[in-house]
């Protein structure tokens, strides 16, 4: 087996070789939908042995890395390359318990395929990486070189897994007008790797009214989050060069700059903030007076602001370690809303291709949504709604539209099965040889079709018809026509509408008629 029994956490401890590296401390970080966020760290930088020394993000995006200084000493150049550091960490395998015990006496039980295994007994002098090749030195003198891959066991007279590692970083060295002990510094970069993806849960409450919850999921897969001040962001910041990197963040000796990308490109397009004020409401006093616990119904608001075309979420303080992702809950109001019904109704007949009028008698489906009205003093940017009845039962999974103060969003529910819509068609009359086009000669068909809706359900419905026609309307039959010119066809495209409203039980008919030019076909 090539894993030794020594499994213990990796603790990563960075050396410079000659210099000591610091960092600034993470001030605030802004999170965008596109896999983007803007990071912004400002602090005391102390030098070592008189030298200043960050280290470089490996992902900044082109043109978004600054550095600036306080204007008492000015930051006068930043030199940026590749420097080794030395990893101190715990061995995890064979080949790495080795290299922590260069020096010390082994016992080394060997792979030999016969029944008997070989052993080794010796002092080990040397690990060599490229090769993998184990020295060893036995208590008569004999030097023997072993592949790490042949040992099955190794013995030590004590537990000694720590080992040495090197390992390239990139670093920026920086030079200021006059000699110091510390500088204070602002450093900014955009950067890949953190994303944050919004949803929402929608909870009827009664006929009228809705909670509406948003959460956010941060996926971190930059850097380490330490009590730092987040926001998320709704809107989309212009990014000309895309994700191509800023040449501070990789070795030019290496990647030529043509063909140097980020190294991955996270498009998957989201814990608690201590800046969030809740406001508990019991809703219809039923959890009071049912004396358990009342869930989703707690109000709350993040701080935001408006920034131009952006909205700006701050979740306050927050906590994400790197290659971790988190929940944290962004507002939650109650909202007005109210059933609304659909139906949009094709060209069932087409008679200018089919020159054919199907009498049959069509179902439609109508469709049942919620007009939710944005009465909050911020956004709704899109994301994935999950709607329950006031009861907990699960209703519809939609898409919420961005949706601005004092703005109405739409969200589908379902087929209306207790709303029925019929639609039928047919000929009236038919004119022909009525008008001549360049060489074509065209007839004329007066179409006449009849739509009914019948509310089987026991309250009031409010429906909106939209039928589509490939004609001229002739009778609109008190619907609005929206008629659309088109440059391959001598008939208009025409849209007429409804609003049409129903007690519970009423059935009511909708009429138009339109006319078709059509050429006949050749016999």
């Amino acid at each position: 087996m090539k894993q030794t029994i020594l499994t213990i956490s990796l603790i990563v401890a960075i050396i410079f070789s000659g210099m000591a590296q610091s960092v600034l401390p993470m001030k605030k970080v802004s999170l965008f939908k596109n896999s983007t966020c803007l990071v912004s760290k400002e602090g005391q930088l102390k030098s070592k042995n008189g030298a200043f020394v960050l280290p470089v993000p490996t992902t900044a995006l082109y043109g978004t890395y600054w550095i600036g200084s306080a204007k008492e000493n000015m930051l006068k150049s930043v030199v940026f390359k590749s420097d080794t550091l030395k990893t101190e960490s715990k061995a995890k395998f064979i080949d790495q318990l080795i290299r922590a015990n260069v020096g010390k006496d082994a016992v080394l039980i060997l792979q030999t395929g016969e029944k008997t295994d070989k052993t080794i007994n010796g002092k080990i002098l040397a690990f060599i990486p490229e090769s993998g090749l184990v020295k060893i030195k036995d208590e008569n003198g004999k030097i023997t070189f072993i592949s790490y891959l042949k040992i099955e066991y190794v013995t030590f007279a004590s537990d000694n897994s720590e080992y040495t590692n090197d390992s390239i970083a990139r670093t920026a060295t920086l030079k200021f007008e006059k000699n110091a002990d510390n500088v204070s510094l602002q450093e900014y970069y955009l950067q890949q790797g953190m994303s944050w993806i919004p949803s929402y849960f929608l909870k009827l409450i009664n006929d009228k009214e809705a909670r509406l919850e948003m959460k956010a999921t941060i996926e971190n897969y930059a850097e380490d989050i330490t009590d730092v001040e987040t926001e998320v962001v709704v809107g989309s910041p212009q990014l000309y060069y895309g994700l191509m990197l800023d040449p501070i963040s990789y070795d030019y000796m290496q990647s030529p700059v043509s063909s140097t990308r980020a190294a991955y490109d996270r498009n998957d397009n989201l814990l608690l903030s201590n800046a969030m004020q809740q406001q508990v409401q019991t809703i219809g006093g039923y959890a009071e007076s049912q004396n358990i616990p009342s869930y989703f119904e707690a109000n709350y608001e993040t701080e935001g602001e408006k920034n131009n075309d952006l909205y700006y979420y701050n979740l306050g303080k927050i906590t994400l370690p790197k290659n971790s992702k988190g929940m944290f809950p962004v507002f939650s109001s109650v909202l007005g809303y109210k059933d609304i019904y659909k139906a949009d109704i094709g060209d069932k007949v087409n008679f200018a291709s089919t020159q054919y009028c199907n009498n049959n008698e069509d179902y439609c489906d109508v469709f049942h949504s919620i007009e939710l009205k944005n009465a909050t003093n911020f956004p709704f940017t899109t994301a994935p709604v999950m709607v329950l009845t006031d009861k907990g039962q699960f209703m519809a999974q939609d898409q919420l539209k961005y949706t601005p103060t004092g703005a109405v969003s739409i969200i589908k529910l379902s087929k209306a099965i207790d709303v029925v819509m019929k639609n039928n068609e047919e000929e009236v009359s038919r004119l022909e040889n009525f008008k001549k086009i360049g060489k074509t000669t065209y007839h004329k068909v007066l179409l006449k079709g009849v739509i009914t809706i019948e509310n089987l359900q026991p309250k009031q419905v409010n429906i909106d018809v939209v039928k589509h026609v490939n004609g001229s309307v002739t009778n609109e039959g008190n619907s609005k026509v929206k008629k659309q010119k088109t440059y391959n066809s001598v008939n208009a495209y025409s849209d007429l509408s409804w609003q049409v409203t129903l007690n519970a039980g009423e059935k009511k008919t909708l009429t138009y008629e339109y006319e078709v030019l059509f050429a006949p076909y050749p016999y």
